[in-house]
């Protein structure tokens, strides 16, 4: 795999924790059916645009082809309730929001600013989400190459975990 076949990027952030269904309710027409709609202005709606702008400047010139693999480390700053003495390492957040509704914002953002053709070509996905010392989302892309048992692709993330 060479490295045009890879996107890497990091943003120093403190990520949001509203997500696409934040911006999802119930409504009702005027004849009283209900159907599934969303706010124009809603938290969901302004974290997945200031997402955008933010993932914008790492889209590359043309999307990746064929079968792609998908890593996304989601990361919080300790709380403040966090004893300075687990302050040492990464820790796992298993609070909300939950982790398939950020990974379906973030797939989505990604396949608006061509960064694939569509979120089905995502074959291959890890998420992570943690507490730690510097917040901030990271997202790896790679175009996936030769036989799925052959190939060890866990090697290719062991740096990074």
């Amino acid at each position: 795999m060479s490295d045009n076949n890879k996107i890497e990027f990091t943003i120093p952030c403190n990520p949001p924790k509203a997500t696409h269904q934040a911006s999802l309710r119930i409504m009702k027409r005027k004849d009283g059916t209900q159907f599934v709609g969303k706010f124009a202005k809603s938290k969901g709606k302004e974290a997945q645009n200031d997402l955008m702008s933010l993932f914008s400047p790492h889209a590359p010139r043309t999307p990746l082809e064929g079968p792609v693999r998908l890593f996304i480390r989601w990361s919080y700053p300790y709380r403040k309730a966090e004893p300075k003495k687990n302050r040492t390492s990464p820790l796992w957040c298993d609070t909300r929001p939950d982790c398939d509704n950020l990974c379906k914002m973030v797939q989505d953002i990604l396949s608006r600013l061509n960064f694939y053709g569509d979120d089905s070509q995502v074959a291959y996905l890890t998420f992570q989400k943690n507490w730690c010392d510097k917040p901030g989302i990271t997202v790896m892309l790679w175009e996936l190459e030769g036989d799925l048992f052959k190939d060890n692709y866990n090697d290719q993330i062991k740096r990074i975990t």
